[in-house]
């Protein structure tokens, strides 16, 4: 079943099709109200104040959902401490008294907010920002926006753990090689946010027993220094922020509420739970080391050698002697909402306002897939930077995204914050391995490696049940996926069986393990062994929990080979060989592919920043364990690799800043990671490269972006250029800062990883910087957009596949050859007497792109029903891209949402701009062929370019197909797990239930042609006419809306959401047919070219929809003409001696305002009198205001509410529904009595306003010189009149007056209305 959320209020209105208006709507007080003083709780009743806090996604959230309320005013530590605190170059002060003094202030402001909106304070934050997240009803926390101390009101995302579920206990050393740096992390402190650590684990210097994990898991407090249960030098503080219960993703009240108190003390690890992830990931960083013996290791770690670290039980983490400050806030399962809080306590872990025992690095190993950079979380990293805290995060495994983390974007929030670093997932040089002992024959026998079943309990199981005879199940089901014959099973009773997991030639498997253990199970087998191609698999096998298991690798299948077709192999398991041996790494060096990419340039970053060890290699302390081990994989073990590498770096650099730490880091990251054909990845996969401990101790000279230093590498973005535009030079600065007491001079060199032709980097032969100088290097990028190609990243895959696990049988559900960014990118590598001393990673992407247009502005018919269309400007054909062109009859305009009434500025990539609808069954029936086999498409575009299209951007088509007022029908663009590519994924209302019926690729092809994918704002939605059960026979309107959402707008069911529209895709008002650009749905947009319009009988107005799809962006600011170069809107007319004479019998054609009272009538904007009169001398009254605005809007679907909004507006009213229209709006907030007046006249001061709120309240800069004699530019409506006069929709008088205070009359209104469509609406 699909889940559909169903539209209660609407943010933003566009007009019906016929119209194709475009209207935003912001909150704002009426007019005429009067705007009261704040009382004493701050609260001030005028929406004007509240317009810029509260974002659409509150405004029309429901629900009980978690929101960040940040309050006015700097953190505590900023506001308190001095900028050579800040900089690190001081030690903080004491300022006990002011911080709490903001503390107390902060808890007022929460205990007030709570009450009012009737929330719960989950908790406050002062130290970095001044907030509380409430959990609570929406529609209540949406008041506080008129609070006057509240600066921004946020949804949280929930957070998750970062790494993959692979999981194999172990009894074996560290995996990784630890640089000797001569530095220990000695006096640095890791916070460790997770799920907090078990710190009685004997890598903590804890007493090792599993006694000591009980008796202090039921302690409220951190134990003491004398409690023999931890070792507070290494654990001087912790907290635990949520308790063992919490789950933000559940509904359960008591799950999803924190339960706090002192002791950060980790859960047991239990199936997929979060338990244990906190402690490894502190093991990693900054573990003592626990001896052969179970004892914790207290000698010289700069003495220690390769064969005394293997040795080990468990190796010392990174910064062995760092300390750690775990901040628990995942409970034993689930995810996290409070990340922002366990940051704030980051920076006084005992809350006492002394921030001398603040953290110095911030591991985050935990995030969200595809979550926006203006996550609230980034936000706060980004603030803690300016305070001098560095933060680690983990770049993401794609969790929920079948494990295929090369996929645009996928790595979210926290680690695309600019100034944290984001790590990616590596493999070491060597990886342990689970072993199987072979008992004969006699010359085989040792150990071999494999891997042990995941579902069978090797550790209760007897020594008989692990010992086995093995024979070859037969050749006819090599694989064991179908059941053994009586004959065979009689072959295989009492014995181990050797099967065949993968076919040799193509490495695929044809089915899952468990159905294999089955029929051996089923046939008398006692176990499996299964052969393999491959030296290890990434991901492990789950077998049965009956029979034992074990999968051999490829040199151990090749091994044994003899004794197997002998029948002569006999063997043993036990729970004790589990990652007993070492093996060296087939992927040494490579990148794991679950590890998430990042950014691609569009917002000018790229990420992730580097990469480090975190396969299944890293092996580090297991909770409740107490002395034993345990091996994770994920992005989760590389983060915190490199926070122990950032704190040997302080303890060697005290007063380096987060941006130099992060410098030395991405500058010393000198080990390129490389591909299974060689190829190095690029930049925006792994950043600088695999991390190196002892480059980044060692640097003294650091290279960071001069622009945006805080990012330390260099993006120049997506570039667009036309083709004929000439030869470009872009430059970009990397300064080069010497802390160092002598002066360096180096030579710098660009070496790539991507090539795209047409594009060569420069820099200057040498650079010299003195000792204690800082210089600036010029990179240039020029680029000849004539010779640019769309050229592929060689360690991308060419195709993609998504694949899910159904039962036991493996499907695939979309394959195609997958979308992607053409970029330029590589290191700038400076080397100093011929060696590489330091790096950063540059990164463009050209694209070149179309300028076409419509050649005409209106296709004017006559009364004919054909008319040519020609196409004029720049065409885009060169190295795989070709300009192509959508035409649509235009269903609907949407207004810009101002970017400050957003959730997030990046929902503007899904704020509606223009629908239309298209369809080819005419040209069908034309050539006489079937129409019914034709395509119905949808084209959409918005008003800001997306990076890429994910699961965390929501845009549907919902379809009314019979016109009983229901949707039947939903196109929704998805992406299926494991693809960069989005796809129409059709659904079926049927009953209450939602049937997939079909999905296609958006654009309607995959990524072997170009349709602008990426970095755009518009796209084609197409769909067969008879998936839609729609036929000539029953050819009629159809109507379809348009709604949008983000991961971010939480609690609300839409960021936009179109008017309903109608079409009729068997005889649509007008269709095109022209040159194929080989794409269905699609015409080649090619100058000079012609289209020919196609108009319907008795169609007299409409307009069509261009979405030239390989334009560049142009403007879109939504201010005047910024409307974008890629949607083109051009009216279609026809002349008809039927068109309805509107002519009101006391309007007279020689009317000052004829023309537009009777536009006005045409467009049933206003019906008149029952008499026949308009009486355009009456002064218009605020109810018939209210309806004229209702019906400009396409007289939308909207219910009133039942309970009235204003006490003079009863359900009764004419006008009532139109008035409570307005009012969820936002254009009027009625009077401070609560009242509306309806029936009071509006001034022309006040109509400027409501028109201007129409518009969006888009960004105006009004003249210092009054357009009018009469309107000062201190009155209150100055700005929105000047705006008005500035549209062309208001000339005043003609003495230079405006006349502000005079009642509007309605044949002025109508003039207003009638230019508001022609200057405003009609160019949008």
């Amino acid at each position: 079943m699909r889940p559909l959320s169903t539209p209660r209020l609407f943010v933003k209105s566009c007009l019906a099709a016929t119209m194709g208006l475009a209207l935003t709507l912001s909150a704002a007080a009426p007019a005429s109200a009067v705007q009261p003083p704040a009382d004493e709780t701050g609260i001030v009743t005028s929406g004007d104040t509240a317009k810029d806090v509260l974002s659409p996604g509150m405004k029309k959230a429901e629900g009980n959902i978690p929101v960040f309320v940040q309050f006015k005013g700097k953190g505590a530590y900023e506001q308190t401490q001095s900028p050579a605190v800040l900089a690190n170059k001081q030690a903080p002060t004491n300022k006990q008294a002011e911080v709490q003094a903001i503390k107390t202030q902060v808890q007022s402001q929460a205990q007030a907010a709570a009450r009012q909106s009737s929330s719960q304070a989950l908790y406050t934050v002062h130290n970095t920002a001044r907030g509380v997240v409430l959990q609570g009803n929406a529609a209540q926390i949406r008041e506080l926006a008129r609070r006057g101390d509240v600066e921004r009101i946020t949804p949280i995302i929930a957070k998750e753990r970062q790494n993959a579920s692979s999981v194999v206990d172990t009894k074996t050393i560290n995996t990784w090689t630890r640089e000797n740096t001569g530095y220990t992390g000695k006096d640095v402190t890791i916070a460790v946010v997770d799920s907090g650590v078990d710190y009685t684990h004997s890598d903590f210097g804890g007493p090792g027993t599993a006694e000591a994990y009980q008796k202090a898991k039921d302690m409220p407090e951190l134990p003491s220094a004398d409690s023999g249960l931890i070792d507070r030098t290494k654990i001087a503080a912790g907290v635990d922020l949520v308790g063992d219960s919490y789950n933000a993703s559940s509904t359960n009240t008591e799950q999803n509420t924190p339960h706090p108190d002192n002791n950060p003390l980790d859960c047991r690890p239990d199936g997929f739970g979060s338990g244990g992830h906190g402690t490894h990931v502190a093991g990693t960083a900054a573990g003592y080391g626990v001896n052969q013996d179970g004892t914790t290791f207290r000698g010289d770690y700069s003495k220690l050698t390769a064969e005394q670290l293997n040795q080990m039980k468990i190796g010392p983490g990174t910064a062995p002697e760092a300390k750690i400050l775990p901040v628990r806030v995942f409970g034993c399962h689930g995810t996290t909402h409070m990340v922002i809080k366990a940051l704030d306590t980051v920076m006084d872990p005992n809350g006492d306002g002394d921030f001398s025992d603040k953290a110095n690095v911030v591991n985050l190993s935990l995030g969200g897939e595809f979550a926006p950079v203006d996550d609230p979380e980034s936000y706060i990293v980004n603030t803690m930077a300016r305070q001098g805290v560095f933060t680690v995060a983990a770049a993401g495994n794609a969790n929920n995204y079948n494990g295929v983390g090369d996929t645009y974007s996928n790595s979210g929030s926290p680690a695309n914050a600019a100034a944290g670093l984001s790590v990616a997932n590596a493999y070491g040089t060597t990886q342990p391995t689970d072993q199987m002992k072979v008992l004969a024959p006699e010359q085989q026998a040792g150990f071999v490696n494999g891997v042990y079943t995941s579902s069978f309990g090797y550790a209760a199981a007897s020594a008989d049940k692990l010992t086995g005879e093995v024979v070859k199940a037969p050749a006819s089901n090599r694989y064991g996926c179908e059941a053994f014959s009586e004959q065979d099973a009689a072959q295989l009773k009492g014995k181990w069986v050797y099967i065949d997991w993968e076919d040799p030639a193509t490495g695929k498997f044809p089915c899952g393990s468990a159905v294999r253990f089955n029929h051996v199970e089923a046939a008398g087998g006692q176990g499996v062994i299964l052969g393999s191609v491959q030296e290890r698999h990434e991901v492990g096998i789950a077998g049965n929990a009956t029979i034992p298991g074990f999968m051999l690798s490829k040199s151990a299948t090749d091994k044994l080979a003899t004794a197997i077709n002998d029948g002569t192999l006999r063997v043993e398991l036990n729970n004790d060989y589990k990652a007993q041996g070492r093996t060296s790494h087939s992927k040494a060096l490579d990148l794991v592919s679950s590890s998430a990419r990042g950014q691609h340039g569009s917002d000018g970053y790229i990420k992730p920043d580097v990469a480090a060890p975190g396969a299944a290699e890293i092996v580090s302390a297991a909770v409740g364990g107490g002395t034993k081990g345990v091996a994770f994989t994920g992005t989760s073990m590389a983060a915190p690799h490199a926070s122990g590498v950032a704190a040997l770096v302080l303890q060697a650099h005290q007063d380096y800043s987060p941006t130099m730490l992060k410098a030395a880091l991405m500058n010393g990251a000198n080990t390129d990671l490389k591909d299974s054909q060689g190829h190095t990845y690029a930049v925006d996969r792994v950043g600088s490269g695999m991390i190196n401990a002892k480059a980044a101790v060692e640097a003294k000279v650091l290279a960071y972006d001069t622009k945006q230093p805080e990012r330390v590498s260099t993006a120049f973005g997506v570039l667009e250029y036309t083709p004929d535009s000439g030869v470009q030079t872009v430059t970009r600065d990397i300064t080069l800062d010497n802390t160092d007491s002598r002066a360096h001079t180096y030579t710098p060199e660009y070496v790539a990883s991507t090539d795209i032709p047409g594009v060569s980097f420069s820099l200057p032969s040498t650079v010299s910087v003195g000792a204690g100088e800082k210089k600036n290097v010029t990179v240039t990028v020029t680029i000849d957009p004539a010779k640019l190609e769309k050229t592929m990243d060689p360690a991308l895959e060419k195709r993609q596949s998504s694949r899910n696990v159904v039962g036991d049988k493996v499907e695939t559900t979309a394959e195609g050859d997958r979308q992607y960014v053409a970029s330029a990118s590589g290191r700038v590598v400076f080397k100093e007497d011929g060696a590489e001393a330091m790096r950063v990673p540059v990164h463009v992407a050209p694209k070149p792109v179309s300028a076409m247009r419509a050649d005409t502005s209106k296709i004017e018919f006559g009364t004919g029903a054909e008319q040519k269309v020609k196409l004029t400007g720049t065409t885009l054909d060169q190295g795989g891209y070709r300009s192509m062109l959508g035409v649509f009859e235009l269903g609907a305009a949407s207004g810009r949402i101002p970017t400050q009434n957003l959730t997030l500025a990046s929902d503007q990539v899904v704020d509606v701009q223009y629908v239309g609808a298209a369809s080819d069954a005419p040209a069908l029936a034309a050539a006489g062929k079937n129409p019914d086999e034709g395509n119905l498409y949808f084209g959409i575009s918005t008003w800001s370019n997306w990076d890429v299209l994910h699961s965390g951007r929501s845009v549907e088509v919902s379809v009314d197909t019979n016109g009983d007022g229901q949707q039947d029908y939903v196109l929704e663009v998805a992406r299926e797990k494991g693809l960069d590519f989005p796809l129409v994924k059709v659904w079926k209302a049927t009953g209450d239930k939602w049937d997939f019926i079909n999905q296609y690729p958006l654009n309607s092809a995959w990524g072997d042609t170009d349709t602008n994918m990426m970095d755009s704002n518009v796209m084609v939605l197409g769909v067969p006419l008879k998936d839609l059960g729609l036929t000539s026979a029953n050819a009629k309107d159809m109507s379809y809306t348009v709604l949008t959402n983000t991961w971010s707008n939480e609690g609300s069911d839409y960021v936009d959401r179109t008017e309903k529209a109608t079409f009729n895709p068997f005889a649509p008002k007008v269709w095109f047919e022209g040159e194929s650009a080989g794409v269905p749905g699609f015409f080649a947009d090619r100058a000079g070219a012609e289209l020919t319009a196609h108009r319907q009988a008795g169609a007299f107005e409409a307009k069509a929809l261009f979405l030239h799809m390989h334009n560049g962006t142009g403007d879109l600011s939504g201010i005047g003409a910024g409307h974008g170069e890629r949607a083109q809107v051009v009216e279609v007319s026809a002349a008809s001696a039927n068109s309805r004479d509107a002519r009101f019998k006391d309007v007279p054609a020689d009317n000052q305002f004829y023309t537009e009272i009777n536009w006005l009538a045409q467009r049933q904007i206003t019906l008149g009198y029952p008499d026949g009169t308009f009486r355009p001398g009456e002064n218009v009254e605020r109810g018939a205001m209210a309806a004229f605005f209702y019906r400009l809007n396409g007289s939308s679907q909207f219910t009133p509410p039942t309970k009235p909004t204003f006490s003079d507006v009863p359900t009764n009213h004419p006008f009532y529904k139109e008035i409570e229209w307005m009012a969820a709006r936002g254009i009027t907030t009625g009077y401070g009595d609560g009242t509306f007046r309806p029936s009071a006249s509006v001034n022309r001061d006040a109509m400027a306003a409501f028109f201007y709120r129409n518009a969006g309240s888009p960004q105006f800069a009004a003249p210092a010189r009054a357009p009018f004699a009469d309107v000062p530019a201190d009155s209150q409506f100055y700005k929105e009149i000047a705006w008005l006069a500035e549209q062309g929709i208001t000339k005043g008088w003609d003495d230079g007056t405006y006349r502000p205070g005079e009642p509007i009359h309605r044949d002025a209104m109508a003039a207003f209305l009638y230019r508001y469509h022609e200057k405003v609406l009609s160019r949008r």
